[in-house]
């Protein structure tokens, strides 16, 4: 089996092995995975955390000798070393939710929706998990890797998650998921007192009622309501 690491800050997973795919996800610096087809330019992979599978171009590949030890924390460490050098010893521009050896790259000090706020401003792109563009699910699922709580990659798989909750009964942190045509497409993070932070457009507050999501500028309804989930 071979198995590769994310040796750039952030790299596209594409949903077929061309460029102008659609991108399905990203990998972060420090992730890993296991390459299961090549054909020619590019490599079919399966994420080892969150089983989330596409394809990568060769340019992006960057195997992992398992050879050299057998710790899979050496290796981390050592491709930060490797990286900072090849960027001739400037500091390694991440994002949270990178590893560093078995560290995630986050603030331990800081709760869910302080870790979620550092995200506000952020421009919405599908498949993306990194600060330079993230989509919802990529967001609700980075924030809460920073708190060691594994979550699934797609919207529809993170509702499969947790412990249903009323929407009465909501509190900080709670998952909240959205629906169109009676199909999960949507989610974000409860932020009590009637908000919710999410990626809509880019990172932002709005307001939260028990129709949906309704613009804080315009009072516009964005979003209808499905159901909730408490993942802590």
């Amino acid at each position: 089996m071979t198995r590769g690491i994310c040796h750039l800050s952030q790299i596209p997973l594409r949903a077929d092995p061309k460029s102008s795919s659609e991108m399905v996800s990203q990998l972060l610096f420090g992730e890993t995975y296991i390459i299961i087809e090549q054909r020619a330019e590019w490599s079919f992979i399966k994420m080892d955390y969150d089983g989330y599978e596409g394809w990568l171009s060769k340019s992006s590949i960057h195997i992992m000798d398992i050879s050299q030890t057998d710790s899979e924390t050496f290796l981390q460490t050592d491709l930060v070393k490797h990286t900072n050098n090849f960027l001739t010893n400037q500091p390694l521009i991440s994002s949270i939710g990178s590893e560093f050896g078995e560290e995630i790259y986050s603030n331990k000090q800081l709760g869910v929706l302080e870790i979620a706020r550092l995200f506000l401003g952020v421009p919405y792109l599908w498949g993306g998990r990194h600060f330079s563009g993230i989509d919802c699910s990529g967001f609700v699922q980075v924030v809460y890797k920073c708190l060691n709580v594994p979550l699934p990659r797609d919207a529809s798989k993170q509702q499969k998650n947790g412990k249903s909750i009323a929407f009465k009964d909501l509190f900080d942190g709670d998952l909240v998921f959205f629906d169109n045509d009676n199909r999960v497409s949507h989610v974000g993070i409860y932020m009590g007192n009637g908000k919710i932070i999410h990626s809509h457009g880019m990172v932002r507050i709005d307001e939260l009622r028990k129709e949906g999501i309704f613009n804080s500028q315009t009072s516009d309804q964005t979003h209808s309501y499905y159901s909730a989930k408490r993942v802590r």
